[in-house]
């Protein structure tokens, strides 16, 4: 009797500290809910015209939030099967000169949050704070003729909501 007293507060004190370790690392950032991709912000050609040719360029400012501790990555998934012909990057909205001369192979000027991301690829998550950043295109000087696009910036956060899929 006094054994079985003995194994089942022993239990009781393992099952306590497993579920007190349990919430500590769960809130320990600041939420019980799991990162995850809650929002898109997604910009294409069709909601204006392609990246000029001949190694021009296209920037559209976004404005990234997120809930506590937001990670965001950059998808460039347009023409995965032909790449080169157009690079996406995020930086500061005060980049207004991202390469002087052939791209690539120029020296970026400005600060690079993400990329080059190539078509057909997404960045690893970068953790930023919330606020407004530059989306620029930039296309290869060897394109002949202006370059579709779809450009996409995952949002990931610890909000409760559903995940998008």
């Amino acid at each position: 009797m006094l054994l079985r007293l003995m194994v089942a507060r022993h239990w009781i004190g393992v099952r306590t500290t497993v579920w007190l370790a349990t919430l500590v690392s769960s809130v320990s950032c600041g939420s019980v809910c799991g990162l995850a991709l809650h929002d898109r912000i997604s910009l294409s050609a069709s909601s204006s015209a392609g990246v000029p040719c001949c190694g021009g360029f296209l920037f559209r400012d976004v404005v990234l939030s997120g809930t506590g501790d937001s990670e965001f990555d950059l998808g460039n998934v347009a023409m995965p099967s032909q790449p080169g012909l157009v690079d996406a990057f995020l930086v500061p909205t005060s980049c207004a000169k991202l390469f002087e001369g052939p791209y690539p192979g120029a020296t970026p000027l400005c600060q690079l949050y993400s990329g080059p991301e190539a078509p057909g690829r997404v960045s690893s998550r970068i953790a930023l704070s919330a606020g407004t950043y530059r989306l620029w295109l930039q296309a290869y000087t060897s394109n002949a003729s202006d370059a579709p696009y779809f450009v996409d910036v995952g949002i990931w956060d610890h909000s409760c909501r559903s995940p998008l899929q």
